[in-house]
């Protein structure tokens, strides 16, 4: 099967540019929407409470993310490129929802940065996605353990 239409989650981690750069390799035709979801569900260990400052401070760093991997895909030669930023809770955002607006035929995610006390309390996002996600999920690790 050849993907044509990708999403790439990003975080604002080394990790990220190379998740774009592998995708490049992988598929250079194809269409990538690199996304940012700024967490606005209250995070791992439950409910923050957020003012427009913070929701704005929040908006502003994650366009500072999305800007530089933009910037980043361009520069590795990968012309069709669209980035995004949205708000809500990054497992459902990203297994669900941007893939439905957007036809996306590929998740690709990065592996867990999370320690493994917050992954047995929170799960995964990349875990949430494959379990959830009704597309293709690519999972990429990005250095030898």
């Amino acid at each position: 099967m050849a993907y044509n239409n990708i999403l790439i989650a990003v975080d604002g981690s080394e990790m990220s540019n190379l998740l774009i750069k592998k995708v490049h390799e992988f598929v250079p035709e194809a269409h990538i929407d690199i996304l940012i979801v700024v967490d606005t569900s209250g995070g791992y260990f439950g409910t923050i409470v957020m003012n427009a400052d913070i929701v704005y401070q929040m908006e502003q760093d994650a366009e500072k993310v999305i800007n530089k991997a933009y910037d980043y895909a361009k520069s590795i030669g990968h012309a069709n490129t669209d980035v995004h930023v949205r708000f809500g809770a990054p497992k459902q955002v990203i297994a669900r929802d941007f893939p439905r607006d957007h036809k996306n035929d590929l998740i690709v995610v990065g592996e867990t940065g999370l320690s493994r006390l917050q992954r047995a309390m929170a799960g995964t996002i990349p875990s949430f996605v494959t379990h959830t996600a009704t597309t293709d999920v690519l999972i990429m690790r990005t250095a030898k353990k």
